[in-house]
């Protein structure tokens, strides 16, 4: 009776042990590349207060979910003697990805500088030649006028426009006013390389109508056989050779690496 007793004991003990084992969470180890968190808005210079940072992280979250895109904004102090389109493509590559791109701005206070970066995804919807520079215009007179909050909801304001037009009209924005400046000028130059070649045709067209043509060498205006030269000598009085060592342009300030972008001053 007491060996039964005991066996059924254990048995009890033993099925509630692997059903508490089998409920409990399993704890995975920290992953330092996925378990990392990079805010959306970072100040390390205190020209946005709380309620601006909590305002645009909230509104930078709107945008993302809406478009399914990362957003982030930086104002540094400085970029540490690093090229800042270099630095905002490291910054760029430090947050995660996402489904339609990424796209950064970092500002620099020291040398009043902003840069745009945005990677492969995100570089075909918001173009180096019309979204970028729509950018620019949003934010540039802000940062100026040292609007800083301002210059960075005109960023997230700007961004998710251009995401919108995107995937309203299935094409990236293009400025109208630029194709038409552009046309213009493309007329322009057009019209100043006919008035070249209308005035070059003329030319020849007279001048294969003449027999009179310009002589080679001066001799040629004198009647065969009239002079003879004897001695002919060239004479260099001195020779002065001057010699300066080419200089090597060190701006690093090239193109984005995994993307595009622009910026300018402020």
């Amino acid at each position: 009776m007491i060996k039964k007793f005991f066996g059924l004991f254990t048995l009890f003990f033993f099925v509630i042990t692997f059903s508490v084992v089998n409920a409990a969470p399993v704890q995975l180890p920290d992953n330092p590349v996925t378990s990392k968190k990079v805010s959306a808005i970072s100040d390390k210079c205190g020209l946005l207060t709380a309620a601006d940072i909590d305002s645009l992280t909230q509104k930078i979250q709107r945008v993302e979910q809406a478009h399914k895109v990362k957003i982030a904004i930086s104002f540094v102090q400085s970029t540490n003697g690093q090229d800042i389109v270099a630095a905002s493509d490291n910054l760029r590559n430090k947050i995660p990805s996402a489904t339609n791109g990424k796209i950064v701005l970092l500002v620099s206070m020291d040398s009043r500088r902003y840069e745009i970066t945005t990677d492969n995804a995100m570089m075909n919807i918001i173009t180096q030649s019309d979204g970028i520079p729509y950018l620019k215009k949003q934010i540039g007179a802000a940062l100026h006028e040292g609007n800083y909050s301002g210059a960075c909801n005109n960023f997230v304001d700007g961004v998710d426009l251009l995401l919108t037009y995107y995937e309203t009209n299935g094409t990236a924005y293009v400025d109208e006013e630029s194709e038409e400046e552009f046309f213009v000028a493309r007329v322009a130059v057009a019209f100043i390389l006919a008035i070249i070649a209308f005035f070059f045709i003329r030319s020849y067209l007279i001048g294969s109508m003449s027999n009179i043509r310009h002589a080679v060498q001066a001799t040629d205006y004198l009647e065969k056989n009239s002079v003879k030269l004897t001695d002919t000598r060239d004479m260099f009085l001195f020779r002065n050779v001057r010699r300066s060592k080419k200089s090597k342009n060190n701006d690093s300030s090239g193109g984005h690496r995994g993307g595009g972008g622009g910026g300018g001053s402020f």
